[in-house]
């Protein structure tokens, strides 16, 4: 199954945000953080310095799309 970054963002809990949210609409959704981005939120806490990406499946880049600029978080060109 290929799979595609959808949005990239630093802070945690909008990640966890994303992520419920995708869910909910059931798109399959997870974090992946670079580098020592797991290591580093356990020292300095949710926030983190490290990019955070939302990865979903490829077929379901339209849908998720469409949530992510119902959130305010991209806009669409029409």
């Amino acid at each position: 199954m290929e799979e595609l970054t959808i949005f990239t963002t630093y802070d945690s809990f909008e990640a966890d945000q994303i992520i419920a949210t995708l869910q909910d609409a059931n798109i399959p959704a997870y974090k992946r953080e670079a580098g020592a981005g797991q290591y580093m939120k356990i020292v300095y806490g949710m926030n983190s310095t490290q990019a955070i990406d939302i990865v979903i499946p490829a077929s379901a880049e339209d849908a998720a799309v469409d949530i992510l600029a119902d959130m305010g978080l991209i806009e669409v060109e029409e």
